[in-house]
């Protein structure tokens, strides 16, 4: 992962942290530098991080679906937020 990103996630203290239109400026940027695929993979991690609420019987509790639904709603919020 990538290091400001990874200094980003270690610094969070509230999950509304994590929403698109939250991040810092040089997490945009670094988010901004991501292939198209890196840049779902990291979606998808923040996704899971701000929405999953694990169990002692399941550790992802967001069926695929949802998850699916979650991750490009998020993208598409970053995206804008990237290009404004």
């Amino acid at each position: 992962m990538n290091s400001v990103i990874e200094n980003f996630l270690s610094q969070i203290k509230y999950l509304h942290e994590l929403d698109a239109q939250n991040l810092p400026l040089e997490v945009l940027k670094e988010l901004s530098k991501m292939s198209p695929e890196d840049l779902y993979k990291t979606c998808t991690q923040f996704v899971v991080l701000q929405n999953n609420v694990p169990s002692k019987e399941k550790v992802l509790n967001i069926d695929e679906n949802e998850l699916l639904v979650l991750v490009n709603e998020y993208a598409t919020k970053l995206l804008e937020k990237i290009r404004t």
